[in-house]
């Protein structure tokens, strides 16, 4: 286990506060985890593994690395810091540290289910002759098919997509985009399904600030967040919240490894998401 600078002083100062044991047990858990952490990552603390060199900044990497490598949800977070900020005012009080590094962590917002655009999913054909750009509505008819963004985005994803089954309303929709995507196929020589409309580009791809950039426009027209991730995290709610799953809810949850689909069904509960 890592050391943990002044152990003893903080386990008594918690005595103090008639905690629980199972607090008990999340501030020492937060604390071992950030520490295994900084260590690995703050070559000053490495060194000497004083509390004076731990800074604002490893805090900041720490809640990253939990938001974006270990994709805990935005309450396990918050809890965690709430620890961290408890042990450092600790500190602080007792003079072991001129600073408390916490201080201006702020929390990570909890989504609200008004936050999901449900609708883009369960009202698909509406949306996909909505006047909304040709690559979100190709974007949105991906997704539903149970592929996220990235997948989406990659070279020859175009030979999968092809093999999957499209309803009338889909098939519409992917007439129009033939029509469109037709002229940029022909310039670049190119099948795959996202290529770029400017011609001087490097590359017959579409890059992913040109894919964000329709994606916001459409966002603002329909006061929906469009967003590749809350687009996809909206599709895999929706399937978890499904009693009789569909083949492309299925091919979704059974691409999510385990942390992920742990990670999607703590969202779910702490959304309160119900359709």
């Amino acid at each position: 286990m890592v050391k943990i600078p002044y152990l003893k002083g903080f386990e008594a100062y918690l005595k103090t506060r008639h905690i629980s044991v199972k607090a008990h047990t999340e501030y020492m858990n937060s604390l071992n985890d950030f520490f295994t952490y900084t260590i690995q990552h703050n070559s000053d603390y490495k060194i000497s593994e004083k509390i004076t060199d731990v800074h604002e900044m490893d805090i900041r990497l720490f809640k990253n690395f939990m938001l974006e490598d270990l994709k805990l949800s935005p309450s396990t977070i918050n809890k965690v810091i709430s620890n961290l900020n408890v042990y450092f005012k600790y500190l602080f009080n007792v003079k072991k540290t001129p600073e408390i590094p916490t201080l201006n962590i702020n929390s990570v917002p909890v989504p609200k289910q008004t936050d999901f655009p449900v609708e883009v999913f369960l009202k698909l054909p509406y949306y996909l002759k909505a006047d909304l750009s040709i690559y979100t509505r190709l974007l949105i008819l991906i997704i539903s098919k149970g592929f996220n963004y990235k997948e989406a985005l990659a070279v020859d994803f175009y030979k999968k997509f092809n093999q999957l089954y499209f309803d009338a309303d889909e098939n519409n929709f992917l007439n129009l985009y033939k029509s469109y995507i037709e002229p940029y196929r022909s310039y670049w020589n190119n099948d795959n399904l996202f290529l770029s409309r400017n011609r001087g580009a490097n590359t017959p791809l579409l890059s992913v600030p040109a894919l964000h950039r329709d994606l916001k426009r459409d966002s603002l027209s329909t006061q929906l967040d469009l967003s590749p991730k809350k687009l996809y995290t909206t599709f895999i709610l929706l399937a978890l919240s499904t009693k009789e799953l569909s083949s492309d809810q299925r091919r979704a949850l059974d691409a999510l490894d385990t942390p992920s689909l742990m990670y999607y069904r703590r969202l779910m509960r702490e959304t309160k998401f119900d359709i």
